[in-house]
């Protein structure tokens, strides 16, 4: 048998290529992003602001910073997950759109590669989502440190990275867009345990950023 993959494209994170079979990747990305800066360059949906990190998804990926896209797998059903799906509208909520479509691609893109090791189902992907991003509290990590959420005060970008390798002993990822900090990702082994993050193109922040508040 002869399983053809096909590129669809490249990213400063790697190479994208759709199919491949579940569960053939290295680790996971568990990816957040700050509203505030995310909504810098978007339009986002008024009543979504919170001042807390939310989720952008769980990504596989592998050590050279490629990563599958697109498997064949179980399609998207939102009633697969509507005993969590209060929780997913505050911690994981599209910010341009409705919920459920974002979840869908989430699913659809990256969760179908994900189904590998404790992971068996669609309800298995969102509701282990939803229990790394509780129990790895990246907002409450920060605020350990002092670095809260202001219009005004800066913190440089290494004294992030090292505030939460410190709160939770591993190196997490960061990135920019100009001097805000948008996205921190942890990554995960294949069975869902924190590890530090290999360095991968386009995860960097340098010199001084913020949090914004507004």
């Amino acid at each position: 048998i002869i399983t053809i993959i096909l590129l669809i494209g490249t990213t400063k994170a790697g190479m994208i290529y759709e199919g491949g079979d579940p569960g053939d990747f290295d680790f996971y990305l568990f990816v957040e992003q700050w509203i505030y800066s995310f909504c810098d360059t978007q339009s986002c949906l008024p009543g979504k602001e919170r001042e807390a990190f939310t989720i952008h998804g769980l990504w596989p990926n592998n050590n050279d910073g490629s990563y599958p896209s697109f498997c064949k797998g179980q399609p998207f059903d939102v009633d697969e997950i509507a005993d969590i799906e209060p929780q997913l509208d505050t911690i994981w909520p599209s910010l341009t759109g409705p919920n459920p479509d974002f979840w869908a691609h989430e699913w659809s893109k990256h969760g179908t590669c994900s189904i590998t090791g404790p992971l068996a189902d669609l309800h298995d992907y969102f509701f282990a989502t939803v229990h790394i991003y509780q129990t790895y509290n990246i907002t409450g990590g920060l605020a350990q440190f002092n670095i809260l959420p202001s219009d005004n005060a800066t913190y440089s970008a290494p004294s992030v990275v090292d505030a939460l390798s410190k709160q939770f002993g591993v190196t997490p990822l960061i990135q920019c867009t100009g001097n805000r900090l948008v996205t921190v990702a942890f990554c995960l082994t294949k069975d869902l345990k924190l590890m530090s993050c290999p360095a991968l193109n386009g995860w960097s922040c340098s010199g001084n950023v913020i949090l914004p508040a507004t």
